[in-house]
This record gives structure tokens, C-alpha cells and sequence, in this order.
């Protein structure tokens, strides 16, 4: 059933890892040390039998400032976003500094341009490896980053969260370092499928993937779903990332064709949506939480009636403070700059837990945080692979060059 409510989801149903269990267990009733002016809602981290056989060093911290190291595309096609989540840290690292720092130590965002490139990624995580003032990294923005990338912070054993990243091999590779707040994309496509074959009468389905990681395995999940719901995948095709015409792909298509699922990036959909016009094809595009973005909007009347998965929602009155902070200094966020900024804070909290602070005492702290969104909500609490259990899947229409969302939902809906 789909639901338009703000509620947490039920936890779904996966093995639990006994570490992290433990330590779940193992917080509740021991002392907690606060940031100043920040409320925290968690005990403190137990730093006893931790050792765990994925990660592969433990180190220190450096004495001085300490460091959040930010990977993301600075530059190229994804630049804006990965600037929002830089705005977003720095939003939340300014107030914990203003409020004394953690313990007086002061903190500081050390950003990494990876140009939403593999290789570029892995040199960003490596440099982050190498600085000792680094005690945890929030990215990467590309799953086809964050998953290679993720194997340089595992050695060095610094604790990666990653906002939106959302290829599930990003969390099932065993990886005790590694955490997403997000939904994943076999959260995505279900739920995009299950809202088209229960809301809509729209049943003859084309798909096109960027041939990503992020855009195949977002149209593999879809299609898996979409069949079993019943709807008819009447064509299936690729195109290359930031080509300019798309003509002769969209032109294949038959013209039973309805809505065109799409796994890839906002500017590419935009255009996307444009050229099937060109093409005589009458269709509503469609697509995961890559297209909710501010790019896809320059479609204009072509994207109109688009229909997107998100992993935030609106935000809530109890968010406006952030809205404020961040408009005052970088101007309006997209929808994810909330989520970015939780983020950003859930590392926090989790430092102000840790007694001995080293990179494997803050890995174990956010394996067994329970974060509160400050736009409410149901808390960020990690499974075993490192995914954020209450994970919801909001639902979003473009409706008069905005995002419309139109419903909430809970993996019990879709899974």
C-alpha cells in the first residue's frame, strides 16, 4: 500500500552481524560526553573487542584540529551536487565549532574533488588516508566512486558515510567501515515500479540505463519489479552519459510505449525528455533519485508530469533553521542539502561518543549511532551492512517546475 505519511519504516528483514550488535547493546547505560549547545541522543561508544576482520589498520588521530574529509565532484558534470554537500558540512562543522568543537579540539572540512570519476576518487580517498587530522569522510556522490573508493578508506580504516551513493554493492561487500543514509536502488526501482502499477493505468514500459553503475543497476531493480507487478517492458536500450543527441535511440522505440524509465543523471533525462518530443514519441519519463535535482527542471514543460524516487522528502518546519544557515551563504539547497547536513551531523554526534578517539573507536561510534533528523522523523540507525534501517523511499512529480511529492514509501510496500 502506498502511504503518504512521514513515519519510519520497519526495519527489513536481514542477518545481523553480531559486532555490531554488540555494541548496540553495549552503549546503553555507559557514560556519554556531549558536544557543547548540541543535543545528542546516544550513549557512549564501547571501544573494547573490536576487532574486526575487514578492517585492515587502526590508527590514531593527529593531535591539533580534526578534519571531515569531503569526497565529491567538484568539477564537471556533477559539480553542483557535490558542492551542495560540501555547503552542507561546512554548515554543520561551523556550528559545532561556534558551540567549543569536541572536547575543545576544533574541526575543519578538508574537501576532495573527484570529478564524479573512478580513478580520481580512489587518489581523493588516498590523500584523505594519508592526513592524520582526518577522522571520517562523507562521499563519495557516484556509486561508480564511493564503491572503489571505499576500498582506500577500509585500509586506512577511516570511517566513509555516504549520503546518496545508492548501488547496493556499496554496503553488501562486507565492509565494516562503509555506511549510507539513503535508500538503495533496489529500494528505488521497486518503488517507482509498485507506484506505477498501483497509483497509474500506464503499463507499457521502455527503460534506458547511462551504463553507470548507478543507472544499470537502478533499471535492474526496476525491471525486476515492474515485471512482476505485471507491466510490460516493451523495450530496453543505453545511452552514453553527456552525448547530446539521443535521437536515434528514443526514435526506436515502439510508439505503444508509455513511460520511459530511465537509470542516469539529471541533465541527460532533461534532454531526454526534450528529444522524444522531437522524435513523435508521447511519453512520461520516469526515473530514481539521480533525476531529483535542480538540473532536471531546465527540461522545462518536457519534464513536466516526471516521476522520480527521492531519498528525502520535504522538509519540515523543524528544518528551517538549516534552510536559513544555508541560504544566508550559498543560496536555495536542492532537496538532498538536508540530508547531507544530517550527514554531516550523525558523524558528529558520533565523534562526541568516542573516549579514544582513533579511526577505529569512530568507526564503531557511527556503527552504533541512533540519529535523530533534525526535520524529525524516524532516527538513522545502521544494519549490519552499514544501511540506514529506517531508509524511506519518497515519491516525487514535476508539477509546475517544481518537485510535487506525492507519497512516502516504507519497504514493507515494495519488498
Amino acid at each position: 500500500m502506498v502511504a503518504n505519511t512521514g513515519t519510519g519504516a520497519p526495519a527489513p528483514t536481514r542477518p545481523r552481524h553480531p559486532h555490531r550488535r554488540q555494541h548496540h547493546r553495549q552503549h546503553h547505560g555507559q557514560h556519554r560526553r556531549r558536544l557543547a549547545g548540541v543535543t545528542l541522543a546516544v550513549a557512549a561508544v564501547a571501544l573494547a573487542s573490536t576487532a574486526c576482520a575487514s578492517r585492515e589498520t587502526s590508527r590514531g588521530v593527529a593531535d591539533g584540529d580534526l578534519a571531515i574529509g569531503v569526497g565529491v565532484p567538484l568539477s564537471g558534470p556533477y559539480a553542483r551536487a557535490g558542492r551542495e554537500t560540501v555547503n552542507a558540512v561546512k554548515i554543520a562543522v561551523d556550528e559545532i565549532n561556534q558551540a567549543g568543537g569536541i572536547d575543545g579540539r576544533k574541526l575543519k572540512v578538508i574537501e576532495g574533488d573527484d570529478q564524479g570519476e573512478p580513478q580520481t576518487g580512489q587518489s581523493v580517498a588516498q590523500k584523505l588516508c594519508d592526513d592524520d587530522s582526518v577522522v571520517a569522510v562523507i562521499g563519495h556522490y557516484n556509486s561508480g566512486v564511493t564503491i572503489p573508493a571505499s576500498d582506500i578508506y577500509r585500509r586506512c580504516g577511516l570511517a566513509q558515510v555516504s549520503p546518496l551513493s545508492s548501488n547496493p554493492e556499496v554496503t553488501t561487500r562486507g565492509l565494516e567501515n562503509i555506511f549510507r543514509i539513503g535508500a538503495r536502488d533496489d529500494y528505488m526501482g521497486p518503488a517507482l515500479a509498485t507506484y506505477l502499477a498501483a497509483q497509474t493505468d500506464l503499463t507499457k514500459i521502455g527503460t534506458i540505463d547511462d551504463q553507470s553503475s548507478y543507472g544499470v543497476g537502478l533499471v535492474d531493480q526496476f525491471t525486476g519489479k515492474a515485471e512482476a507487478a505485471g507491466l510490460d517492458i516493451v523495450k530496453s536500450a543505453a545511452i552514453k552519459a553527456g552525448d547530446k543527441d539521443f535521437r536515434a535511440v528514443l526514435g526506436s522505440f515502439p510508439d505503444e510505449t508509455q513511460v520511459i524509465y530511465f537509470g542516469g543523471y539529471p541533465a541527460d533525462a532533461a534532454l531526454l525528455a526534450q528529444q522524444a518530443r522531437e522524435v513523435g514519441l508521447d511519453v512520461l519519463l520516469a526515473g530514481g533519485d539521480g533525476l531529483y535535482d535542480p538540473d532536471l527542471l531546465k527540461g522545462g514543460d518536457a519534464v513536466e508530469g516526471t516521476l522520480l524516487t527521492a531519498s528525502a522528502g520535504n522538509p519540515t518546519a523543524d528544518a528551517q533553521a538549516f534552510l536559513d544557515a544555508y541560504r544566508a551563504s550559498y543560496g536555495q539547497p536542492s532537496g538532498y542539502g538536508l540530508l547531507e547536513y544530517n550527514a554531516a551531523r550523525l558523524v558528529l554526534q558520533a565523534l562526541g561518543d568516542v573516549d579514544d578517539l582513533s579511526r577505529e573507536a569512530v568507526v564503531d561510534a557511527i556503527s552504533a549511532v541512533s540519529y535523530q533528523p533534525v526535520e524529525g522523523g524516524a532516527p538513522i540507525e545502521f544494519d549490519d551492512q552499514g544501511d540506514n534501517e529506517n531508509a524511506q523511499v519518497h515519491i516525487f512529480t514535476v508539477k509546475d517546475g517544481s518537485f510535487d511529492e506525492v507519497a512516502v514509501l516504507n519497504p514493507d510496500d515494495f519488498r
